[in-house]
């Protein structure tokens, strides 16, 4: 039996088609951000990933997962914990409600 592969135009497209709500994308979207901000910081400030780890208590190939973008691999604490070591500051907003 083939089945047919979806291509979808947008990331909203597609977690709908997961049966993902508002929320749940809007969180995923907002951890990859702060994923990217992280590394960048880390990057900058020439830590490697292993240094990294052990400023936050953790294993390098953690620090790894997160920067290849496992979402799902990575916990909003820990990000906030990785966060609070690079000192990049967290904030949240509630979403913008339909009118």
């Amino acid at each position: 039996m083939k089945t047919k592969i979806e291509r979808y135009k947008t990331a909203k497209e597609f977690g709908t088609a997961l049966g993902l709500s508002d929320v749940e994308m809007e969180l995923i979207h907002q951890k990859k951000k702060l994923i990217e901000k992280l590394k960048e910081v880390r990057i900058k400030r020439k830590l490697s990933q292993q240094k990294l780890a052990e400023l936050v208590g953790s294993k390098q190939p953690a620090i790894a997962r997160m920067e290849s973008g496992q979402i799902s691999e990575v916990s909003l604490d820990f990000l906030v914990k990785v966060a609070l070591i690079l000192g990049v500051i967290v904030s949240m907003r509630p979403l913008k409600k339909a009118a």
